[in-house]
């Protein structure tokens, strides 16, 4: 008899940039291994997808109510973590794109949900295509507080492969 497996943790992560012009076919196991990974975030959230529907009454029939399909929504990737070296390439893409010296190039973003023994594969992966940093910030900062300084990078993106582990 199998034993169930343990619910994935949510702590163990990592977050990797590919060039836009990466096929999702070309993003195997060796070429998520030669990434650079920034294992640095300490939040990511809007990993996900909406469908759109609207709502269709059937004729004559008040108690029936059809939806029909629209398109998809996907929301913006936030990412969270205490303020990076400035030599960081996720930083430095950010930071070139919103100045306007840059090209705005955009990017595959890799996420990874790690298993609790490293020496397992991924439980999950997220590929986000066509990834265009939107925003960028830092908290507050306060001369009455010891708080780390978390920078916040907001990334919008048009697709999504997610890929997982059996």
């Amino acid at each position: 008899m199998l034993r169930p497996k343990d619910p994935p943790v949510s702590y163990n992560f990592m977050v990797a940039l590919a060039p836009s012009t990466t096929p999702s076919s070309m993003l195997g196991a060796v070429a998520l291994a030669s990434l650079v990974f920034d294992a640095a975030f300490t939040q990511i959230s809007g990993l996900g997808v909406q469908l759109n529907y609207t709502p269709v009454r059937s004729g004559g029939y008040n108690n029936e109510v059809y939806h029909l399909p629209g398109g998809v929504n996907r929301g913006a990737l936030t990412l969270k973590r205490g303020l990076a070296s400035f030599a960081s390439p996720l930083m430095q893409w950010c930071l070139g794109t919103a100045s306007g010296s840059n090209f705005i190039e955009p990017k595959t973003i890799v996420v990874m949900l790690q298993d609790k023994n490293p020496n397992y594969p991924p439980v999950m992966t997220w590929m986000l295509y066509n990834a265009i940093p939107v925003k960028w910030e830092i908290d507050e900062l306060d001369a009455k507080k010891s708080d780390i300084v978390i920078e916040s990078i907001e990334i919008v993106f048009s697709n999504m492969d997610v890929v997982g582990t059996s």
